[in-house]
């Protein structure tokens, strides 16, 4: 069994028409479940934008349970985590701010043989004395393996533990955001070879990968690749938010420190992503 789990609040919306939108164009044929886990995203938006959709299972769960002691961000994040360790067969994790470039399921198949597949942080670290510390375990670790918690993929079978071990220390009020934990507890539990790293601009553009100037997303014969010649598999990010995409190219200005060609790639790599999220969000999608 395959399956997605993300879940959004009824500011994500525009995310998840989005996200539903480039996943269906790129998977037709796909036999993948998807959990959308409905956290006061509201009735009449669910009725016309997702309910149709046969692959799509809503599973509501108690906003005022979780919101009601926890922040909006929090209560977005963290329950997807046990729900899916909760799940059979293998399992990727997403945030509602993510759309879709290319199809994915090949790396479904790379989870069930044994790896677990996830996006690049874009750094490296060492888990040293004091993370160790505030663990409560050693860990001394310079880390290679660094990953995001979103996209990931994994199978349920061998590594439900981390996604349940993460959601039990967040319970507890441990101080670490999500991903770090996810690579401590990979540092715990999984031997480093059965790790797979992707560029992070190839899958979430953190750190505005995919706007720098080695890095950056363009399009050649309708498809979206990076500077460095990698495929674009997916887009992270509030593309409908006037404040972060603005803030993007406020970052940029300072990287590119008057570099007018630095800015001009990052401002047309920007033009290019706000458009393509504005093409899935209304379903124009053109077939490529």
């Amino acid at each position: 069994m395959k399956s997605i789990v993300v879940s959004a609040s009824n500011g994500y919306q525009p995310g998840v028409i989005a996200f539903l939108n480039s996943y269906e164009h790129y998977h037709k044929d796909s036999d993948t479940k998807v959990y959308l886990l409905n956290l006061n995203i509201g009735d009449p938006f669910l009725d016309e934008h997702v309910k149709h959709r046969e692959y799509v299972e809503i599973v509501s769960l108690d906003w005022a349970e979780y919101a009601g002691k926890r922040n909006t961000a929090w209560s977005t994040k963290i329950p997807r985590f046990k729900f899916a360790s909760e799940l059979s067969g293998t399992v990727m994790v997403c945030d509602a701010d993510m759309f879709f470039c290319k199809n994915i399921d090949m790396f479904f198949d790379v989870a069930k043989a044994g790896f677990i597949v996830g996006g690049a942080n874009g750094s490296n670290f060492y888990f040293g004395e004091n993370y160790s510390e505030k663990w409560g375990a050693p860990l001394n670790r310079f880390w290679t393996k660094t990953i995001g918690s979103v996209p990931t993929w994994m199978d349920m079978e061998r590594y439900s533990q981390i996604w349940s071990d993460l959601y039990k220390k967040k319970v507890k009020g441990m101080g670490f955001c999500d991903f770090e934990m996810v690579n401590m507890l990979l540092i715990e539990q999984v031997d480093p070879d059965k790790i797979i790293v992707l560029p992070a601009q190839q899958v979430t553009g953190l750190h505005h990968f995919q706007l720098r100037p080695d890095t950056r997303v363009y399009e050649r014969r309708g498809r979206l690749i990076t500077a460095d010649g990698l495929e674009v598999l997916m887009v992270h990010g509030k593309w409908w938010q006037n404040g972060w995409v603005n803030n993007m190219m406020k970052t940029m200005e300072k990287y590119c420190a008057g570099n007018e060609r630095c800015l001009k790639g990052a401002k047309d790599s920007w033009n290019l992503l706000k458009s393509e999220f504005e093409k899935w969000k209304k379903g124009e999608k053109n077939e490529i």
